[in-house]
């Protein structure tokens, strides 16, 4: 087994991406283009055997050193290898990590076991839906509070909708998240998502499904990653109208109808809030973990 480490401009993008459409644990998170946008071309990596796996680095600079760190809008890196036998790499590829960057926090992908006395480990978790299974099956494992929002929403007179272009989600997370997101994400944020539901978007890689009222007007928003066997719950907003009548819920049901009896599986891409968490185990949602390494 040979490990490379590669600067941003020395990774061969075309190999770099056939190794994650064909790799065990393929996630869209680590396709060059998604990297590209998301750390704004500061990425660089860890690559084995001529790009068998791969190991995305995210970094910026700091004044003396350099920072490995999450992406916003990127769940899940880490590892990803087209041979099962080079899962047992992992550990190794991180202690390969170069020491110049000297702190570091990365969550791993939900195929990475690690345990390590190099770098801190903790765990975090998202919620997954299995698809493959009639619809009936899966509104079944709805929770009864799920099942009334729905259908709260259903008598309501909403529908649902798909959209062409990123421009309404955006302008309903300027409107109606501002607020909840200050101090967290600004407007480099916001341009940055717009590009990569664009991208996203002209690659079939994902789609936008919106709620309307009986006058048209909009309720909530989602944009769904569409790519690798998963449908990813990437960014989503109501408003307040939408919240009063549940939109968001009619939404979701609406997608987990239109896949089921599918091998996709839905991932909420969280939540450690409790509160959220109830929400998506709501839908049938199980709790899966993901290591996140830091130093």
């Amino acid at each position: 087994m040979k490990i490379q480490y590669l600067r941003h401009k020395d990774i061969v993008f075309e190999k770099w991406d056939n190794c994650i459409d064909h790799a065990i644990n393929a996630l869209p998170y680590a396709y060059s283009w998604y990297l590209n946008i998301t750390a704004e071309e500061q990425w660089d990596a860890l690559v084995i055997d001529d790009y068998k796996a791969v190991f995305p680095l995210p970094f910026k600079n700091r004044v003396v050193f350099k920072q490995i760190y999450q992406p916003f809008f990127v769940q899940q890196l880490g590892l990803f290898y087209t041979d099962a036998a080079l899962a047992n790499h992992l550990h190794y590829c991180v202690e390969q990590i170069p020491s110049a960057f000297r702190k570091m926090q990365l969550q791993l992908n939900t195929f990475n076991e690690m345990s390590s006395s190099f770098v801190k480990v903790k765990q975090k978790i998202t919620h997954h839906i299995d698809l493959h299974k009639p619809y009936e099956t899966l509104l079944s494992a709805y929770a009864v509070n799920n099942k009334r929002n729905v259908k709260k929403a259903m008598k309501a007179n909403l529908n649902t909708v798909t959209l062409n272009t990123a421009n309404e989600l955006i302008a309903f997370r300027k409107k109606y998240l501002a607020e909840e997101l200050a101090g967290v994400q600004n407007d480099n944020d916001l341009e940055r998502l717009r590009k990569l539901l664009e991208k996203a978007l002209s690659l079939n890689k994902g789609f936008i499904k919106g709620v309307v009222d009986e006058h048209n007007q909009l309720l909530a928003l989602c944009f769904i990653l569409k790519s690798n066997k998963m449908l990813i719950y990437l960014s989503a907003v109501s408003s307040e109208k939408g919240k009063e009548l549940n939109a968001m819920s009619l939404l979701i049901d609406g997608i987990i109808q239109q896949y089921a009896n599918t091998d996709f599986i839905f991932d909420f891409e969280g939540s450690m809030i409790p509160g959220l968490a109830r929400y998506y185990k709501g839908f049938g949602g199980v709790e899966i973990n993901f290591p996140v390494i830091q130093k």
